[in-house]
């Protein structure tokens, strides 16, 4: 049966459409929703997951997430991760250590800058007082916040530093083992982000490990509570962009 989809830009390669939006910018989401938990992990455990990366240690605070994306037209998708604060020589950001998605155009774009997105199945739901968000692969339940927001707290620790966002954009050698190219990347979209509400309370969080995705290496976490966040996110042809601040191969 003939699909009516429009043949463009060799259809079997990943960087092109129609897998990935054409154009790829600009795109929004309003009431962008997330649930999360601020914690703070075992510093040598951080510091050995930072090994491999070239970016510094800078705190062991972090934001674990689950994001309801789903309202946006252009790529809706719902998102789950795990964000440190890093430095890479004289810049400090936001790192993404672990990040999941449950659509592949999403998860594609997302590469496109250096997120390691990966596929996922996520949950954000509120019951009463409860929001609870989770994020499932492959069988395995790897995040499970629940906010109980009858117990609303006056004030939550921040990240050091969330934007800009600092990736490592990794292309590997289409011919054998290795890395044909490796890039530092920075991408900061906040100026055209409005945060609506943002409601912190205490919270409880379970992290798992799969055989691929080592997030539960942070159990056991000191939880300091959580929140519930509102934003209306946008990001533009001017901002939307990643800038490549190094190459490394």
């Amino acid at each position: 049966m003939m699909s009516g989809a429009k043949i463009q830009k060799a259809n079997n390669m990943p960087v092109q459409a129609p897998l990935v939006p054409d154009p790829v910018l600009p795109y929004g989401c309003k009431n962008s929703k997330t649930v999360y938990a601020m914690c703070e992990v075992d510093e040598e455990t951080l510091r050995r997951h930072l090994e491999p990366t070239p970016f510094s240690y800078v705190s062991n605070l972090c934001m674990i997430y689950v994001n309801d994306f789903t309202e946006s037209p252009q790529l809706p998708y719902m998102d789950a991760g795990i964000i440190f604060t890093v430095k890479y020589k004289d810049t400090i950001g936001g790192h993404y250590m672990y990040e999941w998605e449950d659509d592949d155009a999403a998860i594609e774009t997302g590469r496109y800058w250096g997120y390691p997105k990966k596929f996922a199945q996520m949950t954000l739901e509120k019951s009463g007082n409860i929001i609870r968000g989770t994020a499932t692969r492959r069988g395995v339940k790897l995040i499970d916040i629940e906010l109980d927001c009858s117990k609303p707290l006056a004030d939550l620790p921040k990240l050091p530093a969330v934007f800009p966002h600092l990736n490592i954009l990794t292309i590997p050698n289409p011919d054998g083992p290795g890395i044909f190219s490796q890039r530092i990347t920075l991408r900061d979209n906040s100026s055209t982000c409005t945060t609506l509400s943002n409601d912190f309370a205490e919270v409880k969080v379970t992290i798992n490990s799969s055989p691929t995705d080592p997030i539960g290496d942070f159990a056991p976490l000191k939880v300091l509570g959580g929140g519930y966040s509102v934003t209306d996110f946008l990001a533009t042809t001017e901002n939307g962009w990643a800038k490549v601040i190094d190459t490394l191969i």
